[in-house]
């Protein structure tokens, strides 16, 4: 078997990497949500709890004011309530109200589904396969990318699956 040069690999894994953002963005589309609200959506209801904003953009990777226009909307079409907690804490918790619940089931819970059947036809090695393989490449790329961010805001390290 050949061995694959670095500009093959980033080549196709960035063309799976976006091609997963395409599919995701497609399925959005087609339950008239845009890509933000579709992951506030997606993540509110895989938690199954209340989330901050601030959990929100670390989870989604999106900056405030991305996550803040679509919790708007959201807000305003009545999909979700924003609650201060009692200690007078200015993070409010994002929670889906009924109208909420009932737009996640024809939304993200189809979308669950997919995934389910997508997982199912793996095999358990596959899967643990892909994860491990996928945290090494993130753990690779992450301490590889120090000398570049040293002296930045870190988020943390990723998990390691080895």
């Amino acid at each position: 078997m050949e061995q694959m040069s670095f500009s093959e690999f980033i080549s196709d894994y960035n063309t799976l990497y976006k091609e997963g953002n395409r599919l995701y963005h497609r399925l959005a589309k087609h339950f008239g949500l845009s890509d933000t609200a579709f992951w506030i959506l997606y993540s509110l209801e895989e938690s199954n709890t209340a989330l901050t904003q601030t959990e929100l953009c670390s989870t989604l990777c999106l900056s405030k004011q991305t996550i803040n226009s679509a919790l708007k909307i959201l807000a305003n079409e009545g999909y979700i309530l924003l609650e201060a907690p009692h200690h007078k804490s200015r993070s409010k918790y994002i929670s889906l109200t009924p109208s909420g619940r009932e737009l996640t089931k024809r939304t993200i819970d189809p979308i669950f589904c997919l995934e389910e059947r997508a997982y199912e036809g793996l095999s358990e090695t596959e899967r643990k396969t892909l994860l491990t393989l996928i945290h090494r490449y993130l753990n690779l790329l992450c301490c590889a990318a120090q000398p570049i961010l040293t002296g930045c805001r870190q988020e943390g390290p990723v998990s390691n699956a080895d």
